[in-house]
């Protein structure tokens, strides 16, 4: 093949950093990021987003920077920590009710991980992009925010040969691209199991006592529940889905999470939709939060304390000043790896159940180009390729209608040693490149050359991780509620999925309601 100059394109950080990267032709070999040569072209000055604001919460969670006394005080009846979708809809289900709330954030924005960027003129998720089940609380939301979801395209598979394949788990796919006939049995035997289990499948929100079943199941990783069918492939298919839905490889990941989780992957053809919005689930929670009328985002809050009669918040402003606000109860809905500092006094039993609890770091790398890279039949494509790098790739045009435009996302989870690698603008952006060019190698020729720019979106802290034993108490005494303070979020569950979010969110909000009411117990 001749040999072709390097071209370069545009990394843009979730920060506003900006650099130049090269991407080599098809007949160079390069395999990490110690090879990429970055050119930093210009400093974050008014970035149009960014990653999760970690400097100011680094400075009073996590090195315990003294707090400054408070100048304003508010009066609430319930007070909402955490703008995220759990957060939103206890805020939503309160206001509903009439009760005097007030929401705060520490970023600028609400949402949490349902966060968009604008990339030529279209929204594109950064973090959250689906949701399988139409639950209550989310026809809530739908309503609030007056809009409608739309049903995803079914996943596409690309096998370690290349070979592309939609609708994997038919047993006439299954026939036709996996060869091995014991290979093959063990997928079918994985998945008419799961298909089978229904009412013995594990469900969420968790118990606060588990069956001796459901204990079996957190005890056992995900990775050795599939020895039991002895698939090859199916080892690949569930920790690539691990690794992008569950924040960790299939060896960390507990069995009773990946059951529930994945009988929703089977796809339409066994009756399984999925479904977003176009643009990103960030439609939804913009759209829930211009219906609230007492939020505060720029607002990180510093300290908890509970007394006998109240729920005292301190928050450090976008100013650097601190308000406090006063409530009769709190719904606690940030991430619970904060609460050791949160709280003015957390009890010996959540500090130890919190210091079993995992949280992974993860990334989103949007991919613009002047051609498709995609097919733009699938919203979401699994490449078993990839091994250790990228695990799927998110095609938001399939359910936009933008066709001049070709953006696709790389959801990459990281290692936790990865994490402070976010926190350098460099690395970050080197990294990025790296991962890109893992992608790029998969492509034509044409293909690669017309990759104009890449967006990259980093979550320190971004993702709960179901492990192994996470489901039999850890979760449970980490959420316990207290007098005046409840629990929420997808932590309380150790399973990151928009339906638990919005769950915890309401069932916190609708007990406090019931406490306001005398009603609580009745």
């Amino acid at each position: 093949m001749n040999s072709r100059r390097d071209f370069l394109y545009t990394i843009i950080l979730g920060s506003g950093a900006v650099f130049l990267a090269p991407l080599p032709g098809c007949d160079k070999k390069r395999s990490g990021a110690e090879d990429t040569k970055l050119q930093k072209i210009a400093d974050a000055l008014r970035p149009r987003t960014g990653t999760p604001q970690f400097r100011v919460a680094h400075e009073y969670l996590r090195d315990g920077k003294p707090l400054p006394i408070a100048r304003t005080t508010t009066q609430h009846d319930v007070i909402v920590v955490g703008g995220g979708i759990s957060g939103l809809t206890a805020a939503l289900v309160l206001q509903l009710n009439g009760i005097n709330s007030v929401l705060l954030e520490a970023e600028h924005r609400l949402g949490g991980s349902a966060v968009s960027e604008t990339m030529n003129g279209v929204s594109v998720p950064l973090g959250s992009v689906y949701f399988v089940s139409k639950t209550e609380e989310i026809e809530l939301l739908m309503r609030a925010a007056k809009i409608e979801s739309v049903q995803c395209p079914d996943d596409v598979h690309i096998l370690a040969s290349g070979e592309r394949v939609r609708d994997l788990w038919s047993d006439n796919t299954l026939r036709a691209v996996v060869k091995n006939e014991d290979d093959r049995q063990g997928m079918q035997r994985f998945r008419d199991r799961l298909l089978a289990m229904s009412d013995d499948l594990p469900t969420y929100p968790l118990a606060q006592t588990l069956s001796s079943k459901n204990r079996e199941l957190d005890a056992v990783s995900s990775a050795d529940y599939a020895k039991q069918f002895g698939s090859a492939t199916l080892d690949k298919v569930l920790n690539a889905y691990s690794r992008s839905s569950m924040g960790a490889a299939s060896r960390q990941t507990n069995a009773y999470c990946l059951l529930n989780f994945y009988q929703s992957e089977f796809g339409t053809p066994l009756g399984y939709p999925r479904y977003s919005f176009a643009g990103g689930t960030s439609r939804l929670t913009d759209g829930v939060a211009r219906q609230l009328t007492n939020i505060h985002p720029s607002s990180l809050v510093a300290r908890i304390n509970e007394t006998e009669t109240s729920v005292e918040v301190d928050a450090v402003e976008a100013d650097g000043s601190v308000t406090r606000h006063v409530a009769r109860y709190g719904i606690i809905a940030v991430p619970k790896y904060q609460l050791p500092r949160l709280l003015a006094r957390p009890s010996v039993n959540r500090l130890k159940a919190l210091s079993q609890l995992t949280y992974a770091p993860y990334v989103t790398i949007q991919i613009r180009s002047l051609v498709a890279l995609t097919s733009g039949d699938a919203y979401d494509t699994w490449d078993l390729r990839s091994e250790e790098t990228y695990t799927d790739i998110i095609d938001p045009m399939s359910i936009q209608s933008a066709s001049n435009v070709n953006i696709v996302s790389l959801y990459v989870p990281l290692q936790l040693s990865q994490r402070s690698m976010l926190q350098s603008s460099e690395s970050f952006a080197a990294f990025a490149a790296a991962t890109v060019e893992k992608y790029a190698a998969f492509l034509t020729d044409e293909q690669r050359e017309s990759i104009i720019e890449v967006h990259c979106w980093g979550w320190g802290h971004g993702v709960v991780v179901p492990t192994v034993g996470s489901h039999n108490g850890p979760a449970q005494q980490a959420s316990v509620p207290t007098t005046r303070l409840r629990f929420a979020g997808t932590d309380n569950d150790c399973a990151p999925a928009i339906e638990n979010a919005t769950e915890q969110g309401a069932r916190a909000a609708r007990d406090i309601i019931a406490q306001l009411h005398g009603k609580a117990g009745r």
